[in-house]
């Protein structure tokens, strides 16, 4: 199977949010902060936040929707949280090209940016024992304000990432390739599902090592397969998945959701077993196929990317880094390779 880690490159390329995009992203909620600002809405530093899967960089392809904090001064908690995201919302109604919604709001305003086809989530927030302490965010039916920690994770899910040497979040990401291949409807919440790869890396059962990303696949597909067998052939009920930091129930899903997630697993387990005994890579590819569907790379994206990559990696052309890796023309800290008329014994 020589050609399926540049097929995982070439899907990791496909899959990833396109740089504009998140840039676009960040623009926004800078915007948003200055409007703010311009509007005498009182917050403190560090202002606004971008959090979410943007913030986290385990969002994947065309995603319209942004989260973002507004930090206000301890006075906010005196207030209801309704009447903080009413005069919020206020303070947006007039934000240009935008059209402003609370309606089904928990804890936000949003706004439906239609010229970027973005939807802004804006939570307003007290940081009240400091950054690096656990939030309060408005819960408008509950009318109260409660804890959250959506920056503790993402500091935990840094440092579990760079412990498995940065591999965890790509991991994240083919999850929800798949998740979107696979599950039109009924499909589990982007964050739950994130959390549910989280809590496998972080009780060990997903190790990484020098492990091929087919390998990863099945470790994971497996565990889940393994996991909540009996309940998906015994029992009634959904998995309960609990927030690394708060520890506080944030599985939503149904039991016929949770019984269309089981059939996937399966059918990935099965797949991905399947490419890893597979002798030919044509038949690794189309098993692969099968768990991301339309994002998993054609032959000729293939074809494209193996030429590329042999012309910038050429004698007298490519460079050898210190390591004594082969590399492309572009990186730093190397010496360039010895031009050559061998290519080979023929």
């Amino acid at each position: 199977m020589a050609s399926l880690p540049l097929h995982f490159r070439i899907l990791f390329k496909k899959i990833n949010p396109p740089e504009e995009r998140r840039d676009l992203a960040r623009d926004l909620v800078g915007a948003v902060r200055t409007w703010l600002e311009d509007h005498d809405f009182e917050t403190v530093n560090p202002h606004t936040l971008l959090i979410g899967s943007y913030a986290r960089s385990t969002a994947v392809l065309w995603i319209k929707d942004v989260d973002a904090l507004v930090l206000l001064p301890h006075e906010a908690l005196d207030r209801t949280p309704n009447a903080v995201l009413l005069e919020l919302r206020e303070v947006l109604e007039g934000y240009p090209g935008a059209v402003v919604n609370a309606s089904g709001q928990r804890r936000s305003i949003r706004l439906e940016i239609e010229e970027h086809d973005f939807f802004l989530d804006i939570v307003p927030a007290v940081a009240a024992q400091g950054m690096e302490r656990p939030l309060e965010v408005p819960d408008r039916p509950r009318k109260v304000w409660i804890v959250s920690d959506p920056l503790g994770y993402m500091r935990k899910l840094t440092d579990l990432n760079q412990e498995h040497t940065r591999r965890l979040v790509p991991l994240v990401k083919l999850i929800k390739a798949w998740r979107d291949a696979n599950m039109k409807a009924r499909s589990p919440k982007s964050y739950m599902l994130e959390v549910m790869v989280f809590q496998a890396v972080e009780a060990g059962k997903v190790v990484f090592g020098n492990e091929s990303w087919p390998s990863l696949l099945a470790q994971l597909f497996g565990h889940w397969a393994d996991k909540y067998h009996d309940l998906m052939e015994k029992g009634d009920g959904v998995p309960r998945i609990y927030d690394p930091q708060l520890g506080h129930l944030i599985s939503s899903w149904e039991r016929p959701e949770f019984e269309a997630f089981m059939r996937r697993v399966r059918e990935a387990d099965r797949a991905i077993q399947r490419v890893l005994a597979a002798d030919e890579d044509q038949v690794a590819s189309e098993d692969c196929a099968r768990i991301f569907g339309d994002c998993w790379p054609t032959q000729s994206e293939v074809d494209e990317a193996a030429e590329n990559e042999a012309s910038a990696i050429a004698p007298g052309r490519s460079k050898i880094s210190s390591a004594g890796f082969v590399i492309g023309s572009s990186a730093a800290r190397t010496v360039s390779s010895q031009s050559t008329l061998f290519h080979g014994d023929g």
